[in-house]
């Protein structure tokens, strides 16, 4: 007697994630982050002038003590985008999200501006799904 060896279709491979845009995003996320944690605990330390006079303006002269939460918020919503990124299927959704909230992240200092073009850039290429 012959045994009928079943034959099963290969494995389909793995979702294509975007991990180039997963991974600027979530340094920018990082670099927004540690901005805010700076100017909450160390008030005006390491401020980025023209953001100084942007809060001024938009932000009505906050504390920036407050200044720095409103930064927090905004790295911990980039890292939310990040992970949708990185999420097959998710990765529109989770761009327009790093897009959005790093662009607005300027009146905060953005990341001391390099936050906010990482930011920019990884959204683009989450979009792009890269």
């Amino acid at each position: 007697m012959q045994q009928a060896y079943a034959t099963q279709p290969p494995a389909p491979p793995p979702p294509k994630r975007a991990t180039i845009g997963f991974a600027i995003s979530v340094v920018a996320a990082l670099i927004i982050l540690a901005q805010g944690i700076v100017r909450v605990f160390r008030g005006q330390a390491i401020a980025f002038l023209g953001s100084d006079e942007l809060r001024r303006r938009v932000l009505s002269g906050l504390r920036v003590e407050f200044v720095g939460t409103i930064a927090i918020i905004f790295a911990i919503l980039i890292l939310l985008g990040a992970y949708f990124i990185y999420s097959p299927g998710k990765e529109t959704i989770g761009g327009i999200i790093v897009l959005v909230f790093a662009a607005i992240s300027i009146i905060t200092g953005g990341g001391w501006l390099i936050g906010l073009i990482l930011g920019i850039a990884g959204g683009i290429l989450g979009l792009l799904k890269k």
